[in-house]
């Protein structure tokens, strides 16, 4: 905890103990049985978020995409879209991808609290001063991965501009990433479900391309947009890489703090588990954690205690060498440094 928080009081964390007895549930304890928990704890995450009910209501749907002219950009080719992710959900996105005829890898790159930030995300900044921020911070992920040799696809997230429901009249605190939560919790679904729904719908579009080679996707994204990655790779195990910057933390800290927005909150998450047992459900797929080490929204041993056990899962996995975490030396943001050389290494495991 930092030494400028505030700690709780004794009978508030007493409360928290008492209110979180039941959770923080154990994972598989030995290799043996590692496959078997994992199915079992991947199809009831599946349920708490809602996204299985969001498969039966929209099985029925098939998502529609448009494109808009091809545009260039220093060697690359760039495109604006939509993809109608359910009826009336209209989600826009750049699509980027380099030169040649590929087939090339498939990168999807959520972001996250930021309206339009899926802009920066491909390297449209607006201004000077998101430019100088989209350059500063390596926020410019999604023109990386196309410059990296992927096709690479940089969504907007739903609960942000221009996909969210907004709180008009500022019932939950004039933001509209809660908002959009609150009406999925009341309709049996989350947020986080919604996302990793959208991502998925993605992947399913992208596959069909014959430039993309459906078997080697990345996703990756800097806060929320790194929950909708560890989320997203943790229940569609089409994706082969996963690199969440900057949001990798325990759900529940030890002092009692809740590390997340409300817009990545799944109820009753505790009693399913931790975000290491949602890395578990990644193995032996490859994730790359990134942190900033001056990220004030996280604590460095609560990090650390998070990646700890995201690491042992990987042992138990067998694949102790597919996990990997990075400190970065600044902040709140992408560090394409550190990031890159995990996932060229990744490809080069993969079948081509």
């Amino acid at each position: 905890m930092r030494e400028d928080a505030p700690a709780y009081s004794g009978s508030v964390l007493r409360y928290l103990d008492r209110l979180y007895a039941h959770g923080r549930q154990a994972g598989p304890d030995q290799a043996e049985n590692f496959r078997t928990w994992q199915g079992e704890a991947r199809e009831r995450l599946r349920r708490l978020m809602g996204l299985d009910r969001m498969g039966r209501e929209l099985a029925g749907w098939r998502p529609t995409v448009e494109l808009g002219d091809a545009e260039p950009l220093d060697g690359l080719i760039r495109r604006c879209g939509h993809i109608e992710a359910e009826p009336d959900v209209r989600v826009p996105f750049w699509l980027l991808r380099p030169a040649g005829d590929g087939p090339f890898p498939l990168a999807i790159t959520p972001h996250g609290h930021g309206d339009g930030d899926y802009d920066m995300y491909a390297g449209v900044a607006g201004d000077e001063a998101r430019r100088r921020r989209m350059v500063e911070e390596d926020r410019d992920v999604a023109a990386q991965a196309a410059r990296e040799g992927f096709v690479a696809i940089a969504p907007a997230t739903r609960g942000f501009l221009p996909v969210k429901v907004p709180d008009r009249k500022g019932r939950h605190g004039d933001r509209d990433c809660r908002s959009q939560q609150m009406h999925c919790l009341a309709a049996g679904r989350t947020a986080l479900a919604e996302r990793v729904w959208d991502v998925q719908r993605l992947i399913d579009w992208a596959g069909g391309l014959g430039e993309v080679h459906g078997g080697r996707v990345l996703v990756t994204g800097n806060s929320g947009g790194g929950m909708v990655t560890t989320y997203a790779a943790a229940m569609d195990p089409r994706i082969g890489i996963a690199v969440p910057s900057c949001s990798f933390a325990p759900l529940v800290s030890l002092a009692g703090d809740l590390h997340h927005c409300d817009c990545n909150m799944i109820p009753g998450i505790l009693r399913w588990g931790e975000i290491w047992h949602v890395a578990g459900l990644i193995a032996p797929r490859h994730l790359c954690v990134v942190t900033g080490r001056e990220d004030p929204l996280f604590d460095p041993p609560e990090v650390d205690r998070a990646t700890a056990k995201a690491r042992e899962l990987y042992a138990l996995a067998g694949t102790p060498g597919r996990f990997e975490h990075h400190w970065g030396p600044a902040g709140h943001r992408f560090y394409k440094d550190l990031m890159w050389p995990f996932v060229r290494r990744a490809l080069a495991e993969m079948p081509a």
